[in-house]
């Protein structure tokens, strides 16, 4: 079962902007649409379990206005007046409810989505190759990439790196991901045909 959630991170608090309580968000997706005035956010610290947060952490976002060539945005929290109380909020997570989010194209999906799927590829004769579990997200600073926990024939527990890029998902249907993998991608052990069970 993924790990769909009724709430998603979408930026992170990265510093204060100015004395009077503004702040610096850092975008997740540099194209993200998701922040706007009246907008309620709760900040939530890094890999905080959903369902923890607080209500002292919602806030309604007063006004945005995107930083030019920057995957950030200037915001100002309804209740963040001054620059020590901006302060205190750096390195928090900006959660929104999916339910507030802009609606997604046919072919887009929420990278968090894909935590907790099994991976698959499709031979050509047909054939369905397990390929590990989605175990996490990372960043190598240009792309996303999905981490794959798979085991190795000899019983150790490893992970591989999936570049989260559109030429490489065929597709996702909120019980699975297969790809369509280049190769040279995949760990040896799994390149050759072998199975991640």
């Amino acid at each position: 079962m993924s790990g769909r959630s009724a709430a998603i991170a979408v930026a992170e608090v990265s510093a204060p902007h100015g004395v009077r309580g503004q702040l610096r968000f850092h975008l997740f997706d540099p194209d993200s649409r998701a922040l706007r005035r009246g907008l309620r956010v709760e900040l939530r610290p890094s890999g905080s379990p959903e369902g923890h947060a607080r209500s002292d952490m919602s806030f309604v976002i007063v006004s945005v206005e995107p930083i030019p060539g920057k995957p950030s945005a200037r915001v100002q929290l309804d209740g963040v007046a001054d620059r020590d109380h901006a302060e205190r909020l750096r390195g928090l997570e900006v959660w929104v409810a999916r339910a507030d989010l802009p609606a997604l194209a046919e072919d887009e999906f929420y990278i968090s989505d894909t935590i907790g799927l099994p991976v698959e590829r499709v031979h050509a004769d047909g054939r369905t190759q397990a390929l590990g579990v989605v175990a996490g997200v990372t960043s190598n600073g240009v792309q996303d990439l999905l981490e794959v926990e798979w085991t190795r024939p000899d019983g150790r527990r490893d992970t591989w790196l999936l570049p989260a890029l559109p030429q490489f998902i065929a597709d996702l249907d909120g019980e699975r991901l297969r790809v369509d993998l280049p190769l040279g991608l995949l760990p040896d052990a799994l390149e050759e045909g072998g199975e991640a069970p």
